[in-house]
């Protein structure tokens, strides 16, 4: 990836006030990654376009790995995502999807929707311990990104 390089990509998103100005080491406390695993580098991305209802599901807060409670620890996990413990409580989500795009996303500004890729591939589930809880939302289908920048290996230049 290239700085201003367009991609498709789905995944984990937040917003990009939560982000900013962080170092490495706490955007992986932040976000719900392994100490370490940005050390070699990642992109921050920038969606060009709101999500669709469809487009994405609700996984609450980075503590919930996986967007599930205690998800990090499959032996104590619930199994069960946000998205379906909102469907569960016989929440309408069309109406709390519709509100969320209305009032909180946003492709601009701090409230911008971005995703942060690491550039070394993960080696499993170990590498998404809970975060520090930030809020996250999971695309479940492609949207446009467009790469903001590259952190280099090391965490100490960042080319945009």
């Amino acid at each position: 990836m290239r700085p201003g390089e367009k991609v498709q990509m789905i995944g984990y998103i937040t917003q990009n006030h939560y982000l900013a100005g962080k170092s490495c080491s706490r955007l992986e406390s932040l976000l719900g990654f392994k100490a370490g695993r940005l050390s070699g580098g990642w992109a921050l991305l920038a969606l060009t376009q709101l999500p669709k209802p469809d487009d994405f599901e609700f996984r609450g807060y980075s503590y919930l790995s996986g967007g599930m409670e205690k998800g990090h620890d499959s032996a104590l996990s619930s199994g069960k995502t946000m998205e379906v413990k909102l469907k569960d409580g016989n929440f309408d989500l069309a109406k709390l999807k519709a509100a969320i795009i209305k009032n909180t996303f946003s492709v601009s500004g701090s409230k911008r929707l971005v995703r942060v890729v690491p550039k070394d591939p993960p080696s499993g589930n170990k590498d998404y311990p809970p975060g520090l809880g930030v809020p996250q939302w999971e695309l479940i289908r492609k949207l446009g990104f467009v790469v903001l920048g590259i952190m280099e290996p090391g965490g100490t230049k960042w080319v945009s």
